[in-house]
């Protein structure tokens, strides 16, 4: 039902005992243990090294139920999940939100996006929300490569011609000298940005705040998109979904874009207009997709989506890792001693804003 330690069970010597409950397995996570569990030896004995204060729970999705009877007094909480769309084991909303009891005063996220999470208690700023950038930067900018080199050297049609037992050339292209748009300079983008200058790719992008970004030859405004647009072979969504950022690539946008364009949407599924970029796929406005996010997940049955051969559909998971686990446990511990100490928290999100 749970995992508790033991070791830390000291409230009977007059110690005082800090609460710190995991649940929900980070998506992606390539090592769960059996019964719905994922910190291993090490990642409790880090955790657990922090402080003596600290008495380490891990509940499995599903048992969120026991929350109130059996371990009242949570102070920490490490989530996985809590979001209106539920992936395999980690924590749905109804689960999620049993975890915010009088005593919680802080949760982490085992992920960067946070727009599901936001419970009464974190607007009220009872609770402090804090998330995890960056432990997906390199699996995410490694499969935005992938997919930059997958349609420039058409490894779909090359496996279909491999099946068919087809012999024959096809005009390839490269990415070097290639324009590389990217909406959002974060963890994410910088990481993308790193890899494309490996190819020799001109790299340009939006920022919230304009100012230089290593590896990027031109930063500029979210107002300026569309001037920029045109100048783009691959258009890389890697931005936050925010109020100003929900439905952002739109039909103005597509149209602006060349005929040879390509979209890369590894962000969030609704900054861009569904509706606008199937047209722009059916009508050859740009030239293809590869989209790891959607408005609506997973992908319904029937969806036109599913039948376009110029979209390569991924099932959320382009952050796919053997080392999600490890990195989660970082950034934790390295909070986790703040809030020990009483010192300012890294990483707290602005519920209101967005990121």
């Amino acid at each position: 039902m749970e995992r508790a330690s033991k070791a830390r069970n000291v409230s009977g010597n007059g110690v005082k005992c800090m609460k710190v409950v995991v649940s929900g397995i980070p998506r992606g996570y390539q090592a769960p243990l059996p019964g719905g569990f994922w910190l291993t030896e090490e990642h409790r004995k880090k955790i657990e090294g922090v402080s003596p204060e600290i008495e380490l729970v891990e509940i499995p999705q599903g048992k969120a139920h026991d929350v109130r009877g059996k371990i009242e007094g949570i102070e920490v909480l490490l989530a996985e999940g809590g979001n209106r769309v539920h992936y395999g084991e980690e924590l749905d909303w109804e689960d999620y939100q049993k975890f915010f009891t009088p005593s919680l005063k802080w949760t982490a996220l085992c992920s960067t996006g946070f727009s599901d999470n936001i419970t009464p208690e974190i607007l009220s700023g009872d609770v402090v929300l804090t998330n995890s950038p960056g432990i997906h930067a390199v699996p995410i900018a490694e499969s935005v490569i992938a997919a930059m080199l997958e349609h420039a050297k058409r490894f779909g049609q090359r496996r279909e011609d491999q099946r068919g037992q087809l012999w024959r050339q096809l005009k390839c292209s490269e990415l070097h000298g290639a324009t590389a748009l990217l909406v959002g300079l974060g963890n994410i983008g910088g990481m993308v940005a790193s890899l494309c200058k490996a190819f020799d790719m001109r790299v340009i992008g939006t920022k919230r705040i304009v100012e230089p970004v290593e590896n990027v030859d031109l930063v500029f405004s979210n107002d300026e998109l569309t001037e920029h647009l045109p100048e783009a072979d691959f258009v890389v969504m890697a931005a936050p979904l925010t109020p100003l950022t929900e439905n952002f690539i739109g039909e103005a946008e597509f149209r602006v874009m060349k005929d040879s364009a390509y979209l890369v949407n590894i962000g969030r599924g609704r900054t861009v207009d569904e509706g606008a970029m199937i047209r722009a796929l059916r009508e050859g406005w740009i030239a293809g997709a590869y989209l790891d996010c959607l408005v609506e997940e997973p992908l319904p049955k029937g969806h036109p989506l599913w039948e376009m051969e110029n979209v390569f559909l991924v099932p959320h998971d382009s952050h796919s890792s053997p080392y999600i686990g490890d990195r989660i446990v970082d950034i934790f511990c390295e909070n986790l001693g703040r809030y020990v100490e009483g010192r300012p928290l890294l990483h707290v999100c602005d519920p209101r804003r967005g990121y």
